[in-house]
């Protein structure tokens, strides 16, 4: 198991301290590989590059937490392909990568002091997250930051802790060092889209909905920082009416947890990035769950972006991409 570290892409997204981040930026699922690269200019953001390439199907096996992938040697030559058709892909030797939320997950706990050993802080996560998720905790990386506490908690410290599989996350390093790049940060796709918006206000909550076929994440923030952030799979082949109706409960109890925990303050924004057909009702759903009209995300919502090879992607396939990267050219 790799030792433990602050991770970067949490401390670039609370603003802790300024992360020399490359601008280069991988992003990965089930189904491909994308790359991009952005530079910042007087008229806001420039993307310089946008490839991608098709993974073979199946490629990786199947699990709540994603799974490792079926044939390493397969992804490193596309990882290799990729990076031919990149202007000076050759020259890349850092990179950040996003991943699916459902490879890497967020939770919260509350703790006191914390060690400084990082054997130990790994020992005292390890043990947090055991008593938060039903997953072999051995088997994973996990990693911590410090968030801003809850008003009514019983420890003094509030912890964001990320975990995602170590075998899946350490293939798919290795195929990257093969080509001679370290992926330093790592993140969530709706971290990375977060990070790409200017959305909260010190007094003021605003939420993000990330949604597709596969299931949905919440993620709620106030002044800069996450204060709950939730993810929920479609798993098995329940009624689209029973599935329904289980979103509406689950963000009822959401707004409940946020009233009790936040009271009076606002919820102003909520934020919705779904596929154009779910669109329309996931603004129902989110409207009745949360009690507070939701606004489909457009390129509006991102700084001025122009570019180097003519037409633009669409804003959904930048936004995260470019979150990944802006810590380093804001």
């Amino acid at each position: 198991m790799r030792s433990i570290k602050l991770p970067s892409w949490i401390e670039g997204l609370l603003g802790f301290a300024p992360v020399p981040v490359p601008p280069h930026v991988f992003a990965l699922d089930s189904t491909r590989l994308r790359y991009g690269q952005f530079v910042r200019d007087r008229q806001g953001f420039r993307c310089r590059a946008v490839r991608e390439a098709a993974l073979p199907r199946d490629a990786f096996h199947s699990g709540l937490l994603g799974g490792p992938l079926r044939d390493w040697a397969v992804f490193k030559e596309i990882v290799g392909t990729l990076l031919r058709g990149v202007p000076g892909g050759a020259k890349i030797k850092e990179a950040s990568l996003v991943i699916p939320d459902a490879w890497l997950r967020v939770a919260f706990t509350e703790s006191g002091d914390l060690p400084k050993s990082s054997e130990q802080l790994d020992e005292v996560l390890r043990w947090k997250l055991r008593r938060l998720v039903p997953f072999r905790v051995d088997e994973l990386r996990v990693s911590a930051a410090e968030v801003p506490p809850l008003p009514d908690q019983e420890e003094p410290r509030r912890l964001l802790l990320g975990f995602g599989v170590e075998q899946l996350l350490a293939q798919i390093e290795d195929a990257f060092a093969a080509h001679g790049i370290r992926l330093g940060q790592i993140s969530n796709e709706s971290l990375s889209m977060l990070s790409s918006l200017n959305v909260s206000q010190a007094d003021e909550l605003t939420a993000l909905a990330l949604v597709d076929e596969a299931g949905y994440t919440l993620v709620f923030v106030r002044a800069g920082a996450p204060v709950l952030h939730r993810y929920k799979g479609f798993a098995g082949s329940l009624p689209e009416g029973s599935k329904m109706g289980f979103v509406v409960r689950d963000l009822k109890l959401t707004r409940n947890f946020l009233d009790e925990h936040f009271p009076g303050v606002p919820l102003a924004k909520v934020l919705l990035a779904a596929p154009p057909e779910l669109e329309p009702l996931w603004v129902d759903l989110l409207g009745e769950g949360l009690g507070e009209p939701a606004a489909p995300l457009d390129g509006r919502h991102l700084p001025p972006l122009r570019s180097e090879e003519g037409s633009v992607p669409s804003w959904r396939e930048l936004a995260p991409l470019l979150g990944a990267s802006r810590q380093e050219v804001a």
